[in-house]
């Protein structure tokens, strides 16, 4: 028996196919055939779609391609006809069955030549062609066709193998030594092609894209509050991380320059400075300039009279420099530059000590009455440099009569990442639209040692490599610098090279600080050394690391930490249950 595939023909098959298709099936002499039904060849191939209705692969001999014309068969005035059983009118055929059976074969080639190039064993394969009339004797013989090239009713009734396996267009082949009949092993190379056995899974690396293009769509809230702060000249916008405060300050930044503004987009993060300067490079938006705040400063200081007087950085924790000189110094280097913005928008607020904020910017405008102000932050956990929880009032005092917009639906994290990141680092307010979506469970783990964390690490890495995850969509964050991290002697993790984000490369998994990453994203987010000692800094560098991850999340804790954890989340089921109970 031949392997036909499929098993079985299609249901909307015509009865004249299926009655060939099982004929082959149980014909003897077949064992090592292999038979494909209704094969069609892409347009892409050779340049017009066409379909054979049988390919007959025989291993040591060749191919055959056949096609099949049920019922009726009638030539009149040089056109051929058929007319199926039961069917009223015949159906004309735009060309021979001779011709159709030719041009099938000719497709054939042609697409063995582009898929494994000509001179390839797969090209050199012979192939040719015979046309089966299973319901009528052969017609009278023409220049087109010879008896032997015709399979009727009479030969179907007996063996019709071996007019297969004599079909003159293949035999007439057997003479040429450019071709080649085809070993076992180039018959399974050709069925691979022809019709591949195959299972195209959703694996987690493709399917992140669906569940983003789902996450990143500006919400209804957004949308009122941009509309809010286009009506005020001054104003806050507060939320908890992932509402959208970065999305909408990129926004009206945007908004303002296409009205012909010059607006500064400032943040208190390097690397979110860096990424907001590419977006509008990108965007190609000249009315726009953006950065880190102390970058900034720290070029119009150095272009000024007073450039003499700003000391050499010591370190990121040189609070007097990065909290007080740079912002002394840089509104009188603005002031005397005569520089002039007619709007700022400020992300990170809450990390700028406000009076100071509030000076260089009213350099920045020049104090004018109709500039714009536009200050976004979160007074909930993503305050990290040291300022104190009335953060958001000494800003509402140095910028007086400013009015606050909250955000408070989560547009950036899967429900599952928002729920645990408000589980183990306190509740902060967010809200999760019922829209959001699920996306896959946020994993814990609890590891005894610095070994033991690096091998967790090394593991979920090796799990997302091979499951397709780009090396880009990862990153590794930890509380401290990484040569003071658990994976300071750490070359590589998981197959991936580790490299600092500044310096990573296609291919190289990505470490930095969680100072270092906040306002950024990425889609997968692995958390080490991560402490839950209680104290307000911990927390807010947890809930900074966590809320980092738009669809996957990994956090991995010391043992210490897991009894602090788990009580923070059965406090906070239990205060959900009592608050159901009212």
């Amino acid at each position: 028996m031949a392997t036909m595939i499929p098993p079985l023909p299609a249901a909307d098959a015509p009865g004249s196919e299926k009655r060939v298709f099982y004929a082959f099936k149980v014909a003897p002499g077949t064992e090592k055939w292999t038979i494909l039904h209704s094969l069609g060849i892409s347009s892409g191939w050779t340049g017009e779609f066409g379909e054979i209705d049988f390919v007959i692969i025989i291993p040591e001999f060749g191919v055959v391609c056949a096609e099949v014309k049920g019922g009726r068969v009638t030539h009149k005035d040089g056109t051929w006809f058929t007319q199926r059983f039961g069917a009223t009118v015949q159906e004309r055929l735009k060309r021979s069955p001779f011709s159709q059976a030719q041009k099938g074969m000719w497709k054939l080639d042609r697409s063995l030549d582009l898929k494994f190039g000509v001179g390839s064993w797969e090209s050199r394969c012979p192939i040719g062609w015979i046309v089966i009339l299973p319901d009528v004797d052969c017609p009278p013989v023409t220049p087109e066709f010879t008896r032997d090239e015709v399979i009727d009713q009479r030969d179907m009734a007996a063996d019709f193998v071996e007019k297969i396996r004599n079909a003159p267009s293949l035999v007439n082949l057997s003479e040429r030594r450019d071709l080649c009949p085809p070993t076992g092993a180039t018959c399974r190379r050709l069925l691979s092609f022809l019709r591949p056995d195959f299972d195209r899974i959703i694996v987690p690396a493709t399917s992140i894209l669906e569940t983003e293009r789902r996450i990143l769509a500006l919400t209804e809230e957004q949308y009122g509050v941009l509309d809010a702060i286009a009506d005020n000249q001054v104003c806050i916008v507060k939320g908890p991380a992932g509402t959208g405060k970065t999305n909408i300050g990129m926004e009206a930044a945007r908004r303002l320059s296409l009205q012909g503004k010059r607006v500064l987009l400032a943040c208190f993060n390097r690397n979110l400075g860096y990424w907001l300067r590419k977006y509008v490079d990108d965007q190609g938006l000249s009315g726009i300039v953006a950065g880190h705040m102390h970058a900034l400063l720290r070029d119009r200081i150095s272009s000024s009279s007073f450039a003499d007087e700003l000391p050499a950085a010591t370190g990121e924790d040189d609070a007097d420099l990065y909290g007080r000189i740079y912002f002394d110094l840089g509104a009188l280097a603005v002031e005397e530059a005569d520089e002039r913005f007619d709007a700022v928008i400020i992300d990170e607020a809450q990390d700028f000590e406000a009076e100071r904020l509030a000076d260089v910017l009213k350099a920045f405008t020049g104090g004018a009455v109709d500039a714009r102000t536009i200050l976004l932050g979160d007074f909930t956990r993503q305050a990290l440099y040291g300022k104190s929880a009335d953060t958001l009032e000494r800003l509402r005092s140095a910028f007086a009569g400013a009015p606050t917009f909250a955000l408070s639906i989560n547009c950036r994290n899967t429900r599952r990442i928002a729920m645990q990141t408000d589980l183990m680092c306190g509740f902060t307010g967010t809200k999760v639209s019922d829209k959001q979506v699920d996306g896959d469970l946020v994993e814990v783990f609890f590891e005894a040692s610095n070994d033991a964390a690096i091998a967790r690490a090394s593991h979920i890495v090796t799990v997302l490599r091979t499951a397709g995850y780009p090396a880009q969509d990862v990153v590794l964050l930890g509380h401290r610098r990484r040569e003071n991290s658990s994976v300071k002697d750490s070359k590589a993790l998981g197959g991936w090279r580790l490299r600092d984000t500044s310096s990573a490369g296609a291919g190289e998994l990505a470490y930095s600080t969680i100072h270092s990453f906040k306002g950024l994203e990425r889609p997968v987010v692995i958390v080490i050394d991560a402490g839950a000692s209680g104290s307000d800094e911990t927390d807010s560098l947890l809930y900074v690391a966590m809320s980092r991850a738009r669809v996957r999340l990994f956090v991995i804790c010391p043992e210490e930490a897991r009894g602090r954890i788990n009580q923070r989340i059965a406090d906070w089921a239990r205060a959900q249950t009592m608050a159901g109970a009212k």
